[in-house]
This record gives structure tokens, C-alpha cells and sequence, in this order.
């Protein structure tokens, strides 16, 4: 008997689910959220599924997409400075209670779905269904607004430091950060501070000129001048000098985008999967329940993506043989080719130098708009480095 079975493709958005999902949390309330007009830094909840719990009591899940979210550079030494994001976000009594309630819950599995529940109603009990709507998108009503600053993305994560880059100086009064020719150039990243094991130096990013960085610049400017797999593209990339690395593994790189997603119902499915990871409640992908481990295979890749454009999701029926009937395939086509920014890189050796090609295809981001990616990168598990890229379509 044919069954439909899910083939994932973690590169572009291609399936419209339709998840409601209530706000989060537990009757017993072991965490205060921070009150309106308060600033607080490094301000986390218990962990979360695979997240760190960010922006307690602001409303809707971690740090949404209405907080005004802004960057700046502190001096943290003789020579380094300190990445500070701020997120200005709305908040309202029924979206701390909730947080509170939800960081009081279970980490995972059924005690902690039932709790999540008793949370959501309680909620829509007190405020109503439609406030609570509302707040999980991260809209108002508001009673006021919270600043959260973080200088790392984890509780116990290293914070990485920056460096003016060349033929720059740095300020440390007034507006911090590096000063070239009269004017701001954006830091460029130095190092992990405590880190042990892989090492980096001369770190650059920026637009790519064959198999190297044209020039430092955080901003790239997408033309589409240029093709790559799935259409006209810009390309870009990052190289640096490295040491004491283990050759036998990769470097791994993850990515985080914001800005420049203005697909609803993307949005929407990526702030449903990235609440039921949160909750404990997306499925497992590997139960013996069919429907559990499909809302669970689901679940990891909308989560795990970066953006909803990053994330293809397909299914065809397989013949007798187990293999899928691609003629009877639904959902999206994947993409060919090597993802836009590569999630491993071989090391050739212990120590030289190396560079990371990227792209962006000009299709991904609309006129004028400016979308964001932070890459991290990893290896044997330890923080290696981290850039932003600002990506802008020209035209704009």
C-alpha cells in the first residue's frame, strides 16, 4: 500500500499550515517577568526546547518582531568592544502572567503541553481570546514597554568581541564604536575572549571578488548581477586566518535573520513552530504515532530555519518499491546546489586560511527592503566566530 511520506528541505518556505496556537505557560509561577520601564540586560527564563527564553513579558514569543530592536558597541577594553542589542518591546499584565506561567511549567512532553494549556486558558479567561490573539503576534494592547539588552544569545554563552577594523580608530565617549576618514564604519569581530580550541584572526566579510573579500563592509547591495542555483543572485562571503583546529571536523555555521520577512502566513508558521518548540509540544519526530512524528518533523524544521523563505517542505506518495513518486509530488521544488549560506565547511588542515562563499538570491528580498543575517559558526561544539551581513536590494 502507497503512504505519503515527508521529504524535508531546509532552504525555502513551500507549505501553508494551519497551527493556532494560544500564548504559553503554567499555574505555578516560579519567574518574574521585568515590570513596564524597566531596562534590563542578559535577563533570561528557564531554557526552553532548543531556545533560549528571551524578552520575558514582552508580548508575543521571545523577542517579536514589533519590539523596535536597535545595536550598539560598548568599549569593554583596551582595544575591544562589546555587541549590545536592544529590543524596546510592548508588554502587558496578561503577557506577563502568561511568560511567568510558561517559565513555571515542565520543560518538555505531555505534563508540560497540559500545563501550557491550563496557562493559555487561564489567559483568554481573564483578557479574552481576542487580546490573547493579539499578543502571540506580538501586537497590543500594551500597558507599557520593556528594554531588554543582550550581549549574548544564551545564559551561559561566551560574548564575542569586536575591533575597529583597519585604518580605523575607536571612540569610547559619546557614540561608541570605530571612525574612519570622519566617518562611522561599522566593528568588525575580533575573538572569543575565554575560548579554547579554534582560532581566528584577520576576520573579514563582506562582498566576494572570485574565492576572496572584495572589501570590509557589513552592507551588501543585492544586484542580481550574478547567477547561482535557483536564480539571479549577489554573492558574498567571509575569510579568515585560523589555528589549532581539528581537521577531521567542520565547521559548522547556523544562521539568524530578521527584517524583510513580510510573508503572513510564513510568519506565521515559523512564530507557531518556534512556540511549540518553546512549549515542548511540536511532536516527536522519531514517536511511533504517525501523526505525532509528522507535526514533530514539521515542527524541527520550521524551527530550525532561519527565515520562512529558508524552508522547503514537500511530500510525495512512494510506489510499491519505498520510493517516492516524484510526478504525484506536492509542495515546493527544491532547490539544487549548495544552500546560500553553507551550514558546514571542511577544514584542510589544522591551521591557514580560509574563505566561506555565501549568497543571496535576488528574488529573497523585496525592493528596499533590509534583511539582516547573523551567522555563528562552530566547531567541536565551541564558538568560533560571528558576523552580520545587511542585505539590501538595489533599487530601493
Amino acid at each position: 500500500m502507497n503512504t505519503a511520506y515527508p521529504t524535508v528541505f531546509s532552504t525555502m518556505l513551500a507549505i501553508a499550515l494551519a497551527i493556532v496556537i494560544l500564548l504559553v505557560a503554567s499555574p505555578t509561577t516560579a519567574y518574574a517577568s521585568a515590570e513596564p520601564g524597566a531596562t534590563v540586560r542578559n535577563a533570561f527564563g528557564p531554557p526552553a526546547g532548543n531556545k533560549a527564553n528571551q524578552c520575558r513579558g514582552a508580548c508575543g514569543a521571545s523577542c517579536p518582531k514589533s519590539c523596535d530592536t536597535t545595536v550598539t558597541y560598548e568599549c569593554s577594553d583596551a582595544s575591544q568592544l562589546r555587541r549590545v542589542v536592544t529590543y524596546d518591546c510592548g508588554t502587558h499584565q496578561g503577557c506577563r502572567v502568561h511568560d511567568d506561567c510558561l517559565d513555571a511549567c515542565p520543560k518538555s512532553g505531555d505534563e508540560a503541553r497540559s500545563c501550557a494549556t491550563q496557562c493559555d486558558a487561564e489567559i483568554m479567561d481573564r483578557f479574552g481570546f481576542e487580546n490573547a490573539g493579539s499578543w502571540l503576534m506580538g501586537d497590543g494592547p500594551y500597558d507599557g514597554r520593556i528594554q531588554f539588552e543582550y550581549t549574548r544569545d544564551e545564559p551561559r554563552a561566551l560574548e564575542p568581541a569586536y575591533r575597529c577594523p583597519d585604518g580605523a580608530s575607536r571612540q569610547c565617549s559619546g557614540a561608541i564604536g570605530c571612525v574612519a576618514g570622519g566617518a562611522w564604519v561599522e566593528p568588525v569581530f575580533d575573538s572569543y575572549p575565554g575560548a579554547g580550541g579554534m582560532r581566528v584572526a584577520q576576520f573579514r566579510a563582506g562582498p566576494a571578488c572570485g574565492n576572496s573579500v572584495c572589501g570590509q563592509s557589513a552592507d551588501i547591495r543585492i544586484t542580481g548581477a550574478e547567477s547561482c542555483p535557483g536564480g539571479e543572485c549577489t554573492r558574498y562571503g567571509m575569510e579568515f586566518d585560523y589555528a589549532d583546529a581539528d581537521p577531521s571536523a567542520p565547521l559548522e555555521c547556523t544562521t539568524s535573520t530578521s527584517g524583510g520577512d513580510d510573508d503572513f502566513v510564513g510568519d506565521l508558521m515559523k512564530q507557531g513552530a518556534d512556540a511549540m518548540d518553546s512549549r515542548g509540544g511540536a511532536g516527536d519526530p522519531n514517536s511511533d504515532d504517525g501523526m505525532e512524528a509528522l507535526m514533530g518533523l514539521f515542527g524541527a524544521v520550521l524551527s530550525s530555519a532561519d527565515s520562512p523563505e529558508d524552508v522547503n517542505i514537500s511530500m510525495a506518495p512512494l510506489d510499491e518499491n519505498g520510493n517516492p513518486i516524484e510526478s504525484q509530488r506536492v509542495g515546493s521544488t527544491p532547490r539544487d546546489g549548495p544552500p546560500p549560506i553553507p551550514n558546514r565547511v571542511d577544514l584542510p588542515a589544522a591551521s591557514g586560511h580560509l574563505f566561506v562563499p555565501m549568497y543571496q538570491l535576488a528574488s529573497g528580498v523585496q525592493r528596499g527592503q533590509v534583511k539582516e543575517r547573523r551567522v555563528r559558526c562552530t566547531h567541536k561544539g565551541a564558538p568560533v566566530l560571528e558576523t552580520t551581513f545587511r542585505l539590501t536590494a538595489s533599487g530601493g
